[in-house]
């Protein structure tokens, strides 16, 4: 866990340990103490700050990228600015401060979900809904009722088979909910539902655009970035 405040380390601290009791967990106040740390010893994810002394978080990242065993990293930070950036750079999850122990738990299952195989039984896609609008009506759907979510600007929209309805919240948040289910970032701007992927398309500099199979054929772009996620997800 990486962060120049030892009062907000020492909060972290004590939400992981309730929420994930078999972590073991080492503390560091820079992105040079943490390096210096993941050379000497392999560590499965990082806790990352950005606004740290010297070196920032996404610095950081890019350097963690390059190391032999590159831990999972997710970002708890004061800053929502960079939760794009963060994911680019391939980041598990983004958390804004001030965490509580409802939120982590959701990046826990995130951290445990990348080492798993992706996507839950449809059972489970089944029960689990998420609340989307349409003008002034507010609905629960099923997540395997959404083919995808992307962001239009800002307004985040889910793609279902025959119209779009509209998530109050960021495209973080709704990936932070949808992830851990088995959707696929596949773009800084869009979450597939694998389910509902039937063609994969070559594009440009060797990336794919993902088509569904919703009455409009909607497609997806894959971004470089995400390359690696999708050809495991897909086994390409």
């Amino acid at each position: 866990m990486v962060d120049d405040e030892p009062l907000v380390r020492s909060e972290l601290v004590y939400a992981l340990e309730r929420v994930a009791e078999d972590f073991t967990i080492v503390e560091a106040s820079s992105a040079a103490t943490a390096l210096a740390t993941l050379a000497a010893d392999p560590f499965d994810v990082v806790f990352l700050d950005i606004g740290l002394p010297g070196m920032n978080g996404i610095e950081a990242m890019t350097v963690i990228n390059s190391l032999p065993h590159r831990p999972q990293v997710v970002f708890v930070t004061a800053f929502d600015e960079h939760a794009l950036r963060a994911f680019e750079l391939g980041a598990t999850d983004y958390v804004v401060k001030p965490v509580n122990e409802e939120r982590l738990a959701v990046t826990i299952a995130r951290v445990r979900g990348a080492h798993s195989p992706p996507g839950p039984a449809k059972g489970t896609l089944g029960t689990v809904r998420l609340p989307l609008e349409d003008d002034d009506r507010r609905m629960l759907v099923r997540i395997n009722e959404i083919f995808m979510v992307h962001a239009n600007g800002h307004v985040v929209l889910a793609t279902l088979n025959d119209r779009e309805l509209r998530f109050r919240g960021s495209l973080a948040e709704c990936a932070a909910r949808l992830e851990p289910l088995g959707f696929l970032r596949v773009h800084r701007s869009y979450l597939v539902n694998p389910d509902h992927v039937v063609e994969i398309e070559p594009f440009f500099g060797g990336t794919y655009v993902l088509r569904l199979d919703d009455k409009r054929r909607s497609e997806a772009p894959v971004s470089r970035g995400f390359m690696p996620a999708v050809r495991k997800s897909f086994g390409l």
